[in-house]
């Protein structure tokens, strides 16, 4: 008997609203092969399938609603489909979804507002200007769209541009704690021109407890500490960090288990046979704030290598492989589902969602730091992948996490002693990687790329099978796949006050360095080499 689609779907919708998930589900089937309710009835029950943990029926089902969107004239409906199959990982479906005709000619400021939004989240900051200019002549954004606007212009390397519009933001809201951080870390600040001033009177206005006010501390200890008033920036750091700690939810207990079981378990060393024709991966992982971005744009000079950036594939796909929705994070239960996982289907699902970003060439990065918790399952499932690990001076590299306001990721950040923690946890898993998959593994240090760059960018091509090449050296930019807060990171010179930089706050650090000294593990003395690493600035991007 023939339905009414109209009336199935507002069923439908009641239905889910009241949180009747399979009775909404059962009428969305009802529409999903009826012409015009493919796509909304496909979407809703992705929706569906990722709130009941079903990633394989997530994936699928909004694949299949994406199938006909070229076809498609509800923007909104687009939108919503495009942000669906970001979350889901299928980022290739998602992008085509984006330039889908419909939204092209959208006329919805929101939509295109939120399209863009959505398109600077995964690293598209070009497509995303076009839709958010657009949505800019429609109507004014006011400060939310100069914010969005100033984000694509510095993505794309414009810091003149970038400047402009976070700045205009401010005069229609300068009560935009983010756009005040971006603001302090986007040059050396000096005194004839700082924005000390005005961060402490907007400090002073924030009310008691401000979700965003962590934001306003770190970059007022961002410009205090270029202004080398150490006692105030420590002060900025401190308050920032407590106010952070008490909004992230960390569980040091359950991170230590996550570890553990990961050295645990005991399982086969050697990888499946992958296609031969496919690019080969270059995983960099370590710690955040180690020199992976500088790594990759090493690499990205070097004309068989495509950079493309942090990439969320190798846990996305290891979600699907068990069948398992979750945060963009490993997690316990995600670590022991994958102990009975197929790593040849993991392989092969992570090069058939990741290959066209190599753009035609033979080798492509993923520099998605985190990536040292699946280090096991990078061996295991591609054992042709290069594994890279940037390793940098431990107080080093805690003290640069420590001055870092991560927006979700990595609650250990915000205290001293759980950073240090964490970093003596890091360590451990990267030496037990090391050791059940000898020759994997290449230790890259940050001290040597930056003192003795070529020695060390011939070690690092030879290990990844490419010939030399002294491009990757050079002092000119090359065109880049990436564009990110971190890909920014290279357009700022090393300077040597800011290697050593701890070392300004010796006298505050002192729990952070006693828990590293306690697990023996040390700082590299300083032996001239920071001295020399100013000298290095050539292979720094576009300068």
């Amino acid at each position: 008997m023939p339905i009414d689609p109209l009336q199935a779907w507002q069923e439908a919708e009641h239905l889910m609203s009241a949180g009747q998930s399979e009775p909404a589900a059962v009428r969305y089937q009802q529409l999903i092969d009826l012409d015009g309710w493919q796509s909304p009835a496909a979407l809703r029950l992705s929706t569906l399938a990722a709130r009941s943990g079903r990633m394989r029926d997530a994936v699928a089902f909004a694949l299949r609603a994406s199938a006909p969107s070229q076809q498609e004239d509800d923007a909104a409906l687009l939108e919503a489909l495009t942000r669906q199959l970001f979350d889901l990982g299928e980022i290739e479906a998602g992008l085509a979804c984006a330039q889908a005709p419909a939204l092209s000619s959208a006329y919805d400021p929101d939509v295109l507002r939120g399209l863009g939004q959505a398109l600077l989240s995964q690293s598209f900051p070009d497509l995303a200007e076009t839709f958010l200019q657009r949505a800019q002549r429609i109507r004014d954004g006011g400060a939310p769209a100069r914010y969005l606007l100033g984000l694509a212009a510095f993505y794309q390397g414009d810091e003149a541009e970038a400047e402009r519009a976070w700045e205009a933001a401010l005069q229609r809201n300068p009560m935009m704690p983010p756009v005040h951080r971006l603001l302090a870390k986007l040059r050396r600040q000096t005194p004839a021109r700082n924005h000390i001033d005005r961060l402490r009177a907007t400090v002073a206005r924030m009310p008691q407890g401000h979700p965003e006010a962590p934001w306003l501390h770190y970059a007022l200890f961002k410009e205090l500490d270029d202004m080398d008033d150490i006692e105030g920036a420590w002060q900025a750091l401190v308050q920032g960090m407590e106010a952070r700690r008490r909004q992230v939810a960390y569980d040091a207990v359950a991170e230590a288990r996550l570890f553990d079981r990961l050295q645990a378990r005991s399982v086969p060393a050697t990888g499946v046979a992958v296609s031969t024709t496919a690019p080969t991966p270059i995983f960099i992982v370590g710690m955040p704030r180690s020199g992976t971005t500088l790594l990759e744009q090493i690499l990205a000079r070097h004309p068989h290598v495509q950079d493309a950036g942090e990439l969320r594939d190798m846990l996305c796909q290891l979600r699907w492989v068990c069948d398992r929705v979750g945060g963009p994070h490993l997690d316990e239960a995600l670590c022991v589902a994958a102990e009975q996982a197929d790593m040849g289907l993991l392989g092969r699902r992570y090069l058939e969602k990741t290959a066209w970003r190599a753009n035609g060439r033979a080798f492509f990065t993923d520099k998605m730091p985190a990536n040292f918790l699946l280090v096991d399952h990078i061996a295991r499932a591609l054992p042709q992948a290069r594994i890279l690990h940037m390793v940098r001076d431990p107080m080093e590299v805690c003290f640069s996490n420590l001055k870092e306001l991560f927006v979700d990721a990595y609650p250990h950040t915000y205290d001293q002693r759980e950073m240090a923690a964490h970093f003596i946890r890091y360590r451990g898993l990267m030496r037990h990687w090391h050791s059940r998959h000898p020759g994997r593994i290449l230790d890259i240090s940050y001290e040597d790329l930056v003192r003795a760059p070529e020695a060390a960018a011939r070690r690092v091509l030879d290990f990844c099978g490419l010939a030399w090449d002294p491009d990757v050296l050079a002092m000119g930019p090359r065109t880049s796949s990436v564009a990110t807060a971190s890909a920014a990171q290279v357009r700022e010179p090393i300077h040597a006050r800011y290697v050593g930089q701890w070392r300004r706050y010796a006298h505050h650090r002192q729990p952070m360095q006693t828990a590293l000294d306690e697990a023996g593990v040390g700082h590299i003395e300083d032996t001239g080499a920071y001295r020399e690493m100013a000298g290095a600035i050539g292979m720094q991007k576009g300068r």
